[in-house]
């Protein structure tokens, strides 16, 4: 019987012009001799400046003089939006319609809308406050610096937890099915640092063992040793897994035997930063395959023993934690009923093994 077991002892921009909010101009008089529905009323002719609206013209011609203007195309300012209101007192084009001051972005209002957006036409509402003048509906204004959405803003760092962490060196630890994966291609995975692995397994390596300080066990020959910190690893990745009827069954026979192994690592290294909790490969969906599994074991994880390991991580926290349950990609990767894989499978579970822990290395 050979079994694997795995240590790894382990805003926006608020544009800066906007363009958008800026109505014609503060107090933007009617067109000359056009009263307030004057001919060529130059409603709220100002350029837009700070937080600007761009030129609310009226007319045919430039900036709104004799007719029904075009919306102001408006470029934004330079300054942010913040002050730009909407014109007050712009009057009414040719027609009765309003010029189209500044478009109704607010642009520069934390960067939320662009500047020079379409202005829609006809509306008789104040200039620069939801609409262009009647006519040619304006252009799209340019937009302020920051333009559109004033730009997505910078995205933020990785959260805590986020980043890679680093470690001196990472060692798995079990048994004999560990070791398969492992020496499968786990090493020359993308984005693993081969120097900051190393291996301690041996067959039988059961939970058992390593819970007891005086075991033989914890003589067993490091192998592919890290470049640093071989003898004393910060991070152990650790295969929980026991046959033997005597040892667990229950959840507390799992919880006492785990408990003391984590002890007896932390005794042992004291480097030790984290340990991670893993099982030996389960079969897909964690059920049994088609042809039975070697006798007296299974590929089948008990929920007795999912619930120790949570439990563990639980009793010690930001220590101790529980890596992803890893199965078998098919009943074809295991030779037999399992529990051990064929070189395909092995390699196949390496490749999802060392995904998880690329950042944990």
């Amino acid at each position: 019987m050979v079994l694997g077991c795995l240590v790894v002892v382990s805003a926006c921009s608020g544009g800066d012009g906007g363009g958008a909010s800026g109505a014609a101009g503060a107090d933007g008089n009617p067109g000359s001799g056009g009263g307030n529905a004057g001919t060529s009323g130059i409603a709220g002719s100002g350029n837009a400046g700070v937080g600007g609206g761009g030129i609310a013209g009226s007319a045919a011609g430039n900036d709104g003089r004799g007719g029904a203007g075009q919306a102001g195309s408006g470029t934004a300012g330079d300054g942010p939006g913040t002050g730009g209101g909407p014109g007050t007192g712009g009057g009414p084009g040719t027609g009765g319609v309003t010029g189209g001051g500044g478009v109704t972005g607010a642009a520069g209002r934390g960067g939320t809308s662009g500047g020079g957006v379409t202005g829609t036409g006809g509306v008789t509402g104040a200039a620069g406050r939801g609409g262009s003048a009647g006519g040619t509906a304006g252009g799209a204004g340019t937009a302020g610096r920051g333009g559109a959405g004033g730009g997505a803003g910078s995205a933020g760092g990785a959260g805590a937890g986020g980043a890679p962490t680093t470690f001196v060196c990472n060692q798995v630890t079990a048994m004999t099915l560990t070791r398969e994966w492992f020496e499968a291609g786990f090493q020359t995975n993308p984005g693993i640092v081969d120097a900051r692995w190393q291996l301690k397994a041996r067959e039988h390596g059961y939970i058992t063992e390593w819970a007891n300080p005086n075991s033989d066990f914890w003589n067993e020959m490091i192998e592919s040793p890290c470049a640093n910190g071989s003898t004393n690893p910060d991070h152990v990745v650790l295969t929980v897994l026991s046959w033997v009827p005597a040892c667990c069954t229950t959840q507390p026979e799992w919880d006492a035997q785990i408990t003391a192994a984590i002890n007896t690592f932390k005794a042992k290294y004291s480097a030790l930063k984290r340990i991670d909790l893993m099982t030996v490969i389960r079969g897909p969906n964690n059920m049994l395959c088609p042809t039975a599994p070697a006798a007296g074991e299974t590929i089948v994880i008990p929920p007795e023993l999912d619930a120790a390991l949570a439990a563990a991580a639980t009793k010690f926290p930001n220590f101790v934690f529980v890596a992803p349950k890893f199965e078998a990609p098919n009943c074809a990767a295991f030779s037999g009923g399992g529990p051990h894989l064929t070189t395909a499978g092995n390699t196949a579970v390496a490749k999802n093994i060392s995904a998880a822990f690329v950042n944990l290395q």
